[in-house]
């Protein structure tokens, strides 16, 4: 006898074959991602004074910083006294006083992550994440040239969704201009919550160092800031 092929009528769908067909046909939930969650994290707050320390190998400075006050009158030296002032401390303050605005908020370092931003590590609490780094909206020829040569990192809060810390650091020797060359360059921001949820940067190191010119060279900064006071009737927002 010839074996007859079974006919649909002849087989009945199983159970649970049905019901994996209509999971199947079901639209799927979208799955979580920890970092478009953090930078899509509610910014709304007031303005802040606060604390900000300052420290290069030449200066080393203690400043609060009112950003409600007028344009050049945000910034009051604690120390030193101005009599003791350096012509590199002048010229940074001077600097600072155009434009510091109470901007101290880590989304905004959200302008340096791409889209393609890789996920390459978690645990329960955070979530890290790897990329080659965007220049800023702002950034100068010089500034594009050294980004593209720097790999970026961001750690994410994945409970309170939010920046936790930041990284942009050379992987080896560079030279953005034909000449200097930068042997390494590494800037690392930790972040802490203010009062209202959101991050701010607590901390921020920059490193460089390279040769220009024939000449070399070897930079470091340090930035602190601390004491965030809310200013009454500021409003929301970061500036």
């Amino acid at each position: 006898m010839k074996p007859r092929l079974p006919h649909k009528e002849d087989m009945p769908m199983p159970r649970f074959l049905t019901a994996l067909a209509l999971i199947s046909l079901a639209p799927m939930p979208a799955l979580a991602d920890p970092l478009q969650d953090a930078l899509a994290a509610s910014q709304d707050g007031p303005l802040y004074t606060f604390d900000l320390t300052y420290r290069d190998s030449d200066i080393e400075a203690l400043i609060q910083v009112d950003p409600s006050r007028p344009e050049g009158e945000r910034l009051l030296v604690l120390s030193p006294d101005k009599s003791e002032w350096s012509e590199d401390l002048t010229k940074r303050i001077e600097d600072m006083q155009a434009s510091t605005d109470g901007d101290i908020w880590c989304h905004n370092l959200a302008e340096h992550i791409p889209d393609d931003a890789r996920l390459v590590s978690e645990t329960d609490k955070t979530a890290t994440y790897t990329f080659t780094p965007l220049p800023a909206e702002d950034a100068d020829k010089n500034e594009k040239k050294v980004t593209k040569h720097l790999t970026g990192s961001v750690v994410v809060d994945k409970i309170d969704p939010a920046i936790l810390s930041f990284r942009m650091a050379s992987d080896k020797p560079f030279k953005p201009v034909a000449v200097a060359k930068i042997d390494d360059f590494d800037m690392q921001i930790a972040c802490a919550r203010a009062p209202d949820g959101r991050t701010h940067i607590a901390r921020m190191d920059i490193s460089l160092s390279g040769s220009a010119m024939m000449q070399a060279f070897s930079q470091s900064d340090h930035q602190a800031i601390s004491n965030l006071q809310p200013i009454p009737n500021s409003g929301t927002g970061s500036k």
